[in-house]
């Protein structure tokens, strides 16, 4: 067997991680070749000279960014990949069931040494983000996606205190600067035909009925049911699931006091496992959606801020990432 390693050296983990696998790989005299993401090509390059050497597994060392840049890649070649965890949020290996580095270290040794873990098959999702100077630009993402409020969280973590940036409390803080973000004037469309069980036709329309506009805090696409830690959020959202769940979040004040007693009611309900009962909450499920904004927006991918779009377009996908997962 040959393996590949893309490593994001970010965050220290990630190299004691890698100091880890490659101990086993010489121990278990097993072929290996290293690559390390930058600035200038975070992994989707390093992901084809991979296979290009003829890597028959690779193993992807950081968190969901340094996955989502290369899944296209892996996806098309239909090489086994294996994240080992070493980034912030870590949203995806979380719902595969990988809870820790560790534990997926553990994999990568059953795996070498039997060949018989268990494999799951993960869609890779399509964005086009339409801007006012470059048009268009074409990107992909795995979990989550989304414009408006929930983009400005991410954005806003450069202005985090330094010691936080890297870690949880920094997307909390990031978040909680974007609670009271301004809402945005959307013009959302179910692109799809014969569109199945749409939640709530006040907000996209039933198939026929085209365009909605609405003025939202953030409009989000989810395959998780957990994006933001242990409260569930997306009650249908589902990995292997071929559509995507979408959000639209309609709150209805900007002053500062109302809008923290939503904020308030909205997390006490998720918190009790029924986000769908606050009325601001608008779920629908489809695998297209077309987001049109008055004014460009921030959009973020599996938690990489994208920059700001005037419009969205949200697909589910058709190809898919064959993942390695516990059994």
């Amino acid at each position: 067997m040959k393996v590949g390693i893309l490593a994001n050296p970010k965050h220290p983990r990630t190299m004691r991680a890698y100091a880890y696998l490659v101990d086993f790989l010489v121990r278990a005299r097993t072929t290996y070749c290293s690559a390390t993401t930058t600035r200038q090509w975070p992994g989707n390059k390093q992901a084809s000279q991979l296979l290009d050497w003829g890597a028959d597994l690779i193993v992807v060392l950081g968190g969901d960014g340094t996955l989502r840049v290369s899944a296209p890649v892996l996806a098309a070649a239909k090489v086994p990949v294996l994240i080992i965890p070493t980034g912030t949020a870590n949203v995806l290996s979380k719902h595969l069931g990988i809870r820790s580095a560790q534990h997926a270290m553990q994999l990568a040794e059953e795996h070498i040494d039997s060949q018989t873990v268990t494999r799951c098959e993960v869609p890779v999702n399509e964005a086009d983000c339409f801007t006012t100077t470059a048009g268009l630009r074409r990107e992909h993402f795995v979990s989550l996606a989304g414009i408006g409020g929930d983009a400005r969280a991410v954005s806003g973590r450069p202005h985090v205190p330094r010691a936080l940036r890297l870690g949880v409390l920094g997307y909390a803080y990031g978040a909680s600067r974007a609670l009271f973000a301004p809402l945005i004037n959307a013009r959302i469309t179910d692109t799809q035909i014969g569109a199945p069980e749409i939640a709530d036709p006040r907000i996209v329309g039933n198939p026929n009925a085209g365009t909605v506009g609405s003025e939202v805090w953030s409009v989000m696409a989810s395959k998780t049911a957990r994006p933001a830690g242990p409260i569930p959020v997306f009650e249908h959202a589902n990995l292997g699931a071929e559509e995507l769940e979408f959000l639209a979040v309609e709150l209805t004040t900007t002053k500062p006091g109302g809008r923290l007693g939503e904020w308030a009611q909205i997390a006490w309900d998720c918190v009790n496992r029924r986000p769908a009962h606050h009325p601001a909450m608008h779920y629908w499920r489809g695998d297209q959606v077309s987001i049109n904004l008055d004014a460009p927006a921030p959009v973020q991918l599996d938690g990489d801020l994208i920059g700001d779009c005037r419009r969205l377009d949200l697909r589910a996908g058709t190809t898919s990432l064959t993942v390695l997962t516990p059994n």
